[in-house]
This record gives structure tokens, sequence and C-alpha cells, in this order.
């Protein structure tokens, strides 16, 4: 997926693969290219580049834990780093996306190890770094929410539970995927 790109010059091959896998046009994924490579001038948006830029949305919170999350759901390949093609997948996704793209997204947030289930502790993790980047309390949100969401009470909650979950209760929606419209 991440292409290493420290070229000025946005590649045809990138460019077309782009341009097939989002819903931005060419002129568009160029221009978000200019300001990416301004951003990140090596072609690279680093873990600290990510937090900043999340504590300067959320400035009356603390956005680093929230934004820990963030990063490593848009650093598909594992590198340490956001290069342009998954920066601007993930942006697509976000913004542009189907709810159940934007549900499958936010699943993979949640589910810090990856292993394919969400248990408490990540429920936990998350939730309190949304509610951190927000400047406000859990109050025990998280445990709620997990109650919700575990359909058949065996203490993680699958892709399917949470895409289930978040279908019949639109509260928990807004909640767990932020820009979520039908």
């Amino acid at each position: 997926m991440g292409s290493k790109q420290s070229k000025k010059e946005l590649d045809k091959d990138t460019l077309d693969f782009l341009t097939k896998n989002t819903n931005f046009d060419k002129e568009a994924i160029k221009d978000w290219y200019t300001g990416f490579k301004k951003d990140c001038p090596s072609g690279e948006l680093t873990p600290e580049t990510f937090i900043s830029m999340y504590s300067q949305v959320f400035p009356r919170g603390n956005a680093e834990q929230f934004s820990k999350h963030a990063f490593r759901t848009f650093d598909t390949d594992n590198s340490g780093t956001i290069d342009f093609t998954e920066f601007l997948l993930a942006l697509h996704v976000t913004s542009e996306g189907s709810p159940q793209d934007k549900l499958r997204w936010a699943f993979r947030m949640y589910d810090v190890d990856g292993n394919g289930q969400i248990d408490m502790q990540e429920m936990k993790r998350v939730i309190q770094g949304v509610y951190q980047m927000l400047g406000s309390e859990d109050k025990g949100r998280a445990e709620e929410v997990f109650k919700k969401m575990d359909l058949d009470s065996d203490g993680f909650v699958t892709e399917k539970e949470f895409m289930e979950a978040c279908s019949i209760d639109s509260d928990l929606m807004t909640l767990l995927s932020p820009n979520m419209s039908q």
C-alpha cells in the first residue's frame, strides 16, 4: 500500500491508483499532494506531526491518545509513518466512504492489537482517547458501549457485532464513527 515517495512529483501509477480507488479527481489529488509535501517534505507523515495536527484541531483537550489510535489505523503498512497514498485512502474513507466503509475503518481503530476483535481494554483506551481529545471525561461510557456491542456476551466485539450494533443504534454510530452521515 505505502510506496515511499520522496519525489517532487506524484508518479503516474500512484495518481492512477488513487483516481481509481477514491472519489477524488486527478486535479484534487495533485492539490492534496502539494499540501502533503508542504507539510511533510520527506513524503512521510510522522506520529509526532500527526499528533501536533490533531492537537491544533482540538486545542481544549489532549489529542495524543486518540491520535495514536488514528495514526495506527492510517498506517496500513505498519511502517511507522503515513505516506501520501495511505493518507489519501484514509481521507477518502473517512470523508467520502460509505457508512460500512467508515464503520470498518472505525473497527480497525478500536481493534488496537489487530486480532479481529475488540476487548474491554481496547474499547476503554480508544473511548478515553476520544473524551480526552474533546476535553471531557469518559464517565463509564466505554463499559456501557461495550455491553451494547458484545451481542453474544463472550467478552469480545467482532467486526460483525460492531457493524450490527452501530447500524441499529444511531447514538453509538455517532460516538464511535465521527463524520457518519448516511
